[in-house]
């Protein structure tokens, strides 16, 4: 074969192999990019782009020729646009959308990427027509003119939420994560594209609310829960309770309240005189945004067991007119309870001998007090002079375990209907020697040294009884914690002398 047509021959056949050597390099530089950049979503747009870069250079090799001119303009004009977007896609997955702050989402919001691809895009648009295509810039711009307001036209509404879209990413009254209240219901943002905001709700609801929207109307924000929000409480007290008794114990309520924040602290308003209460306004502080129902149900549930443990009622607001003797039905009512009561506490080992006459004196004198789930009815260490009985529930006992050598505390009992505690601040007056929580909604019958004082007064000799019962339960209880402590308890009878000791000293009491 002449030289010639051998060089013509190996001439025709490299154009296309730079081509596809350059088809090759660009999907094997993709195969890595798509394990290093996960978030690289433009699988399609690349894969157009390496074929127009592999043909790009295969007119290259081919020499140019003149047939061919218009075809390079073309698939050269498209290579640069998609080398633009391809480029950017790039720095988009490499670090716009990378979270600096897992809670406050990505670098950069996806309305603001899409705003800079579609910029990025018309100027490449107009570079490749006036340097790759030779089209003066007037005639591009006034082609661009034209078509734009076409569009522009047929999408009045998408344009209108995109540029609110846009002023809201530049005011940034809120940002991804923060929670906002949307027709009352607390919703948190997930993200904003050009037509809408998407939101999501605590009950798993997908909202998308027109930009347009967001922007001209009133925007409730609670933040990201980084920084605590103030929530308000209306409660209606009647007009017999002192301000002052009210707010300690609206305080008192919400001070224990799981999801309150320890600063700021609490605040309780004294706001308007209602018809048949004062209305009052408790302002509690927290953190928890995403939480605001389970929120508003602790703090409310707190109240009402507060309440009532401290005798406040709720006034109803109605009038009511009786046409019966209600003294009559309520002093019924009260010796009926009386009666429980007295029943209640006979069936206590500490109380076995105690005379009817007596239990009637103590049932007369306890209180009934509610307690909320993990509410703590005493504490270890406070001093207390008072007996609890359980009537409804379950409480827990438990018992520091710093002179066992432990960090963590010392399960003793669970205790429920008929089962007391406090029998030694009761008789002796000694603090608390154990710390008690309630495991659930419980009631207590409170009885207080106030109560005891006059029967003891009354029959000395009901000391001596008691500080039998009493020497026992001390003996229970240090059964359960000698083994752990590698020691031997006192002997019950010493124990029982020194308690009936204690005892007569703490009531005063003459032997």
């Amino acid at each position: 074969m002449p030289a010639p047509v051998l060089i013509a021959s190996t001439a025709a056949w490299l154009a296309p192999a730079y081509g596809v050597a350059a088809i090759l390099a660009l999907e094997v530089a993709y195969l890595f990019l798509r394990r290093a950049l996960p978030r690289f979503q433009l699988r399609l747009l690349y894969h157009l782009w390496a074929l127009g870069v592999g043909a790009v250079a295969a007119l290259v090799a081919a020499g140019l020729p003149a047939p061919l001119e218009a075809v390079w303009k073309a698939v050269a004009a498209a290579a640069v646009l998609l080398t633009a977007i391809v480029l950017f896609g790039v720095l988009e997955a490499a670090i716009l959308v990378r979270p600096w702050d897992a809670r406050r989402g990505p670098y950069m919001p996806k309305l603001a990427r899409d705003a800079m691809r579609a910029l990025l895009v018309v100027v490449v648009v107009l570079v490749a027509a006036r340097t790759i295509l030779d089209q003066p810039i007037e005639t591009v711009l006034v082609s661009s003119t034209a078509f734009l307001a076409v569009v522009g036209l047929a999408l009045q509404d998408v344009l209108k939420n995109a540029f609110a879209g846009m002023a809201l990413q530049m005011e940034k009254p809120f940002q991804a994560g923060d929670w906002l209240l949307v027709d009352g219901v607390p919703a948190q943002v997930v993200d904003m594209t050009w037509r809408s905001t998407h939101l999501r709700t605590n009950e798993g609801w997908d909202i998308f609310e027109p930009n347009a929207t967001m922007a001209s109307g009133r925007l409730t924000n609670y933040g990201s829960g980084r920084n605590p929000i103030g929530l308000n409480f209306e409660v209606g007290l009647p007009y017999a309770t002192p301000p002052a008794q009210a707010r300690q114990a609206l305080e008192a309520a919400v001070r224990g309240a799981p999801g309150v924040a320890a600063a700021p602290p609490s605040e309780v308003f004294v706001m308007s005189f209602g018809e048949s209460a004062v209305n009052y306004r408790v302002r509690a502080w927290t953190q928890q945004v995403a939480q605001l129902s389970r929120f508003h149900d602790s703090v409310h549930g707190r109240i009402w067991y507060q309440l009532q443990r401290d005798g406040i009622t709720i006034p109803f607001p109605i009038r009511t007119i009786e046409m019966h003797d209600r003294d009559r039905r309520h002093a019924a009512e009260a010796a009926a309870d009386r009666r429980r009561v007295a029943e209640l506490l006979a069936r206590l080992p500490l109380f076995h001998d105690l005379q009817p006459e007596a239990l009637e004196r103590l049932a007369a004198a306890a209180r009934r007090l509610d307690f909320d789930q993990r509410e703590l009815l005493v504490r270890e260490g406070e001093t207390g002079d008072s007996l609890f009985v359980v009537a409804r529930g379950q409480v827990l006992v438990s018992k520091s375990g710093a002179l066992l050598g432990t960090t963590s505390a010392i399960e003793l009992a669970h205790l429920g209907p008929g089962d007391f505690f406090g029998e030694m601040s009761l008789l002796t007056g000694e603090p608390r020697s154990a710390t008690v929580t309630a495991e659930g909604p419980c009631q207590v019958i409170v009885l207080e040294r106030e109560a005891v004082a006059p029967v003891l007064a009354a029959d000395p000799s009901i000391a001596e009884a008691l500080s039998r019962r009493l020497a026992a339960r001390v003996a229970e209880t240090e059964a359960k914690l000698e083994s752990r402590r590698g020691q031997t308890r006192p002997a019950e009878a010493a124990v029982q002398v020194s308690l009936l000791a204690r005892i007569r000293t703490f009531f005063k009491l003459v032997e």
